[in-house]
């Protein structure tokens, strides 16, 4: 699997899904698309997998945010232009336009770091240049 290093500020949709589950260590499966929706993320469970899209559902991010925002003292503010996030008092996700986006941008970056490797299936296709 080629990957690409991607800033955490950039990461959107399945990407930012990736680095989640990435994040927090989960193992996951990508499979392919499925009536052209694009790829899918699945995380692995003792009883198999399951579909893994915490951008999009917030009951999802909501058991993260409870289980590390803590730790990572995550702050949000939603903006006329857009939302931003901070953790412990440095802004992340500023270029959001979802809380829910800033806030998993901010929990990678405090998780993880600045940085993180994404597969460049799962990469819009602006991003995906210069990868090999």
């Amino acid at each position: 699997m080629t990957t690409k290093p991607i800033s955490t500020s950039n990461l959107t949709g399945i990407a930012l899904a990736y680095a989640v589950g990435s994040a927090i260590q989960r193992p996951m499966e990508i499979l392919p698309s499925e009536y052209g929706s694009g790829p899918r993320l699945f995380v692995k469970e003792t009883h198999g997998v399951r579909p893994f899209r915490p951008d999009r559902d917030p009951g999802e991010a909501w058991a993260l945010f409870c289980r590390y925002g803590q730790q990572a003292r995550l702050e949000l503010h939603f903006h006329y232009n857009g939302a931003s996030c901070l953790q412990a008092g440095i802004r992340a996700g500023h270029t959001a336009d979802r809380m829910l986006t800033a806030a998993l941008r901010a929990l990678v970056s405090h998780l993880h770091g600045q940085a993180i490797e994404i597969p460049i299936e799962l990469l819009d296709p602006e991003q995906r240049e210069g990868a090999a």
